[in-house]
């Protein structure tokens, strides 16, 4: 493989059947520029921002669901 080649690798997981039980939309999927040679402190820095927010939103969402059963 060169390093033109952009490779999706399968993860995540899956049903009996083989199926993926979740897909990404397309526009979370990102591409960062530079292949090894690009920022990689950047990126992981970028990714853990992302999930801590997406952690926060999910927070919130379990607070408000404990909210309104009680």
């Amino acid at each position: 493989m060169d390093a033109g080649t952009l490779r999706l690798l399968p993860g995540g997981r899956r049903a009996e059947d083989g199926e993926p039980l979740w897909r990404l939309p397309r526009e979370a999927l990102r591409v960062i520029p530079g292949g090894p040679a690009g920022d990689v402190q950047a990126a992981i820095e970028e990714t853990v921002q992302a999930a801590r927010k997406m952690r926060r939103e999910i927070e919130e969402r379990i607070a408000k669901a404990l909210e309104d059963l009680f």
